[in-house]
């Protein structure tokens, strides 16, 4: 540890003062490493680097009230404030009553990074840094794809002798590897991809002759087969329904992709290989998906006001490994068969629910549209890469709406980074187009912000409003 602790000295001293000068530098390193979070499953030591996260976004925050650069943009807009803040105060008030002290555990892995919105609206991105944002989306998405489709061939075992563990890391079904790339499940990352994915596009299709776009678009093919070999079908729905969203709300040609696809679809089915489809529309895990969400809303009878935030999920699980250090040698599916483990509901809805109660669903729902419509609402006030920027992320809130109905996706690390960077990214966008001081925004504050006029055809129309 000790040689450690001298190499991080130098390093936190380089960074504070680099934070210092720019507080947004450490949001922008944040979602260019934290991808990468689960390369520290392999490493020597690495359970011991897992906080550098929250240590930098702290770090972060504390530059934010010194830094000089932190009052030259006025704050973001965030019309989704009022629910996420009442959420926040039934979650954090449960929690306190049913656990505690103990209940912090849960506040944090629920709402730990709400500090990214704080952190923007206390030095707010201007528009070279929502330009850098995009790059480093789109180039750690085409990164992890190809991880990904390279752990195809690397094989399982040669995996685990990296230091990978099965059932935890390393997953088979229909006798297919589960690609997890620089993560820790294929679950976060075949829905990362996917954000990469709905973001990129939207803003490719919106000025498709710039280079670092078209290199994106090329590389979608790469980045679709990368989410495909992680066998997340939460990541497939997801992109899915966010395209079509897309589509309806300004890309119309999408829609002659969807139409094309269509067409492909009982080819495409006919021609892949059964062991391929199989593990995709199997109905084994939706099953028993089923059987538990039943249990827990038959236990709302009993529970109407939900049993209290950290009573299922990672909270819960965390509590009980630190509690049984024997589990450590398990992993964690049989963790959860065996009984040692609470139950995992795989749906955000219903952890909510089992948590919250019907209370909570309806706050966290109302989280989410309010984020949905404000954001789409900034796509058609904004101009150029900025709306481009703000459709595709209200697209990414529609896709996290449907993937909550299977996987608890605020819980899965970093998709709960990117969920509220991106959001707080679409507000600092728009208090900037309105801003009276928006002329003064010169060279050295923003970047060109690459804007084309948007197509004839692609322009929202009254039927979409």
């Amino acid at each position: 540890m000790t040689p450690v602790l001298i190499l991080a000295v130098p390093v936190v001293l380089v960074l504070g003062v680099l934070l210092w000068r720019r507080p947004q530098r450490g949001l922008l390193a944040i979602a260019a490493l934290t991808p990468f979070h689960g390369l520290l499953a392999i490493v020597p030591g690495g359970e011991s680097l897992s906080p550098w996260k929250e240590g930098l976004l702290l770090l972060t925050l504390a530059a934010t009230f010194v830094s000089p650069y932190r009052r030259r943009l006025p704050a973001p807009s965030y019309p989704w404030w009022p629910a996420v803040v009442a959420w926040v105060a039934i979650g954090v008030l449960s929690a306190l009553l049913v656990s505690g002290l103990a209940g912090i555990i849960a506040i944090k892995i629920t709402y730990f990074y709400l500090v990214i919105p704080v952190i923007l609206w206390r030095a707010p991105f201007d528009a070279r840094d929502r330009d850098h944002l995009v790059t480093i989306l789109m180039g750690t998405t085409a990164v992890t794809a190809v991880i990904g489709l390279a752990q195809q061939v690397i094989g399982g075992e040669r995996l685990a002798e990296l230091g990978y563990r099965w059932d935890e890391h390393l997953r088979i079904s229909g006798g297919i590897l589960r690609s997890f790339s620089t993560f820790t499940t294929p679950f976060a990352f075949g829905l990362f991809v996917m954000i990469g994915l709905i973001v990129g596009c939207s803003v490719s299709f919106a000025d498709p002759h710039r280079l670092r776009n078209r290199l994106f678009l090329c590389a979608t093919p790469i980045m679709v087969l990368g989410m495909g070999v992680t066998i997340v079908r939460a990541s497939y729905i997801g992109l899915a329904v966010a395209l079509l969203w897309l589509a309806v709300h300004r890309y119309r040609t999408l829609l002659l992709g969807f139409g094309a696809t269509a067409a492909l679809a009982p080819l495409v089915l006919f021609a892949v290989p059964s062991s391929i489809l199989a593990p995709l529309f199997s109905s084994s895990s939706l099953g028993e998906r089923g059987d538990g969400w039943s249990q827990t809303l038959s236990s709302l009878w009993v529970h109407p006001f939900g049993q209290g935030l950290g009573a299922t999920g990672s909270a819960a699980a965390d509590t009980v490994a630190q509690s049984n250090p024997m589990l450590s040698e398990l992993s964690y599916t049989a963790a959860v068969q065996f009984g040692f483990m609470p139950y995992q509901p795989d749906n955000y809805y219903m952890k909510l629910a089992v948590e919250l109660g019907p209370i909570g669903v309806w706050l966290f729902v109302l989280v989410l549209v309010c984020a949905a419509v404000s954001t789409l609402r900034a796509s058609r006030v904004l101009s150029g890469q900025d709306a481009a920027l703000a459709l595709g992320v209200s697209g990414t809130i529609v896709a996290a709406a449907v993937a909550s109905t299977v996987a608890t996706y605020l819980e899965i690390f970093p998709l709960d980074v990117y969920f509220w960077l991106l959001l707080g990214t679409v507000g600092c966008a728009l208090t900037q187009h309105w801003s009276p001081h928006r002329s003064s925004l010169t060279a050295s504050d923003s970047a060109p912000s690459h804007s084309v006029r948007p197509a004839v055809e692609s322009r929202p129309t009254s039927a979409s409003c």
